[in-house]
């Protein structure tokens, strides 16, 4: 057994922390799991400091952060949060003696080799040969919209190539879209996949649908649209559907420009909750019907990502990784 390793996942949303260790089997576990809103602290360096009050003197000399924005210079400025994160700032507050930050879903994506099948709901079995190893394609909408690429290294080993792809320009499919599209472009200007897609943008996209149809608009929370989406409602299931089949048209560009022939993870609280809609046969088309490409895309598996823990496993992975490639 290892020595455990303190590993954080910082959203948009909530702040995660946990111990973690390498187990004999070689698969990273982890332990002590606490689960807060990132609201309820001005800092980062206020809500890890609470966790190592916790833990005590049980506290790891070195901790692995995840975070929502890019790493510069081991810095890191939230994308859906007014925090900026330093890690050598971190490590003379703290105790800490080593603090590494790492993007968030480079540790949601290198968590994927380590997590059950239990972990995962299947959406298209596809037809990919495991023993060819080929790079696997880990994004979807939480907050945000996050996006990796996890590529093979040798017989075993991982790396993964991170980016900022939920930023790139919303691809309207229809009429309905294009008018959202439109009404978005009015507000907004730049109308991204993550303004269309993601939590942030809920309100958003919900105003502008509103606002197209003639409708007042009043502030609703994402279950209620849901269960207004299922009794019929026109707005909240154009918001379901728009938002369910945007996914699989972004992770369907994505694989098909990264050429991730050895699968589709889907993350994210938003597709979690949008599940049934994401696996309608409506969506999939969207992912697999690509032209003359179509037959390139329908091989590839499709997963979504049920696990609330995965990107806390994957910040260890990537932190054993770093000592067994020293």
């Amino acid at each position: 057994m290892s020595e455990p390793v303190l590993v954080g996942d910082i959203g948009g949303t909530n702040v995660r922390f946990a111990l973690a260790r390498r187990g004999f089997a070689g698969h990273c576990t982890v332990s002590d799991i606490s689960v807060m809103p990132g609201d309820d602290f001005e800092t980062f360096d206020e809500a890890l400091n609470v966790y190592i009050r916790q833990l005590g003197s049980r506290t790891p000399p070195q901790a692995l952060i995840a975070l929502a924005g890019p790493v510069d210079e081991g810095k890191v400025q939230l994308t859906n949060r007014d925090w900026i994160v330093d890690a050598r700032r971190l490590e003379a507050n703290t105790g800490l003696k080593r603090v590494r930050l790492v993007n968030d879903y480079a540790a949601m994506a290198r968590a994927i080799p380590e997590l059950p099948e239990s972990d995962f709901r299947l959406l298209q079995k596809g037809d990919c040969d495991e023993e060819d190893r080929d790079p696997i394609l880990v994004c979807g909408p939480g907050t945000g919209v996050g996006m990796a690429t996890l590529i093979p290294v040798g017989n075993q080993g991982w790396k993964v190539l991170t980016g900022e792809g939920g930023h790139a320009a919303f691809a309207p499919y229809d009429d309905r879209e294009w008018a959202l599209a439109k009404k978005l472009h009015e507000t907004h200007g730049y109308v991204s996949r993550e303004l269309v897609l993601s939590g942030s943008g809920l309100n958003a996209v919900h105003k502008a649908l509103c606002e197209i149809d003639g409708v007042a608009w009043e502030e609703l929370p994402p279950q209620e649209i849901m269960d207004r989406a299922l009794k019929g409602d026109r707005i909240c299931r154009d918001i379901c559907e728009i938002r369910a089949r945007g996914t699989l048209y972004f992770v369907g560009d994505a694989a098909l420009m990264n050429g991730t022939r050895g699968g589709v993870v889907i993350t994210g609280g938003v597709a979690e909750r949008l599940a049934d809609w994401i696996a309608a046969p409506e969506a999939l088309e969207r992912f697999n019907t690509r032209g003359p490409m179509s037959k390139y895309m329908t091989p590839i598996p499709i997963r979504l990502l049920l696990s609330g823990e995965a990107a806390l496993v994957g910040a260890a992975a990537l932190h054993f990784d770093e000592g067994a490639a020293g």
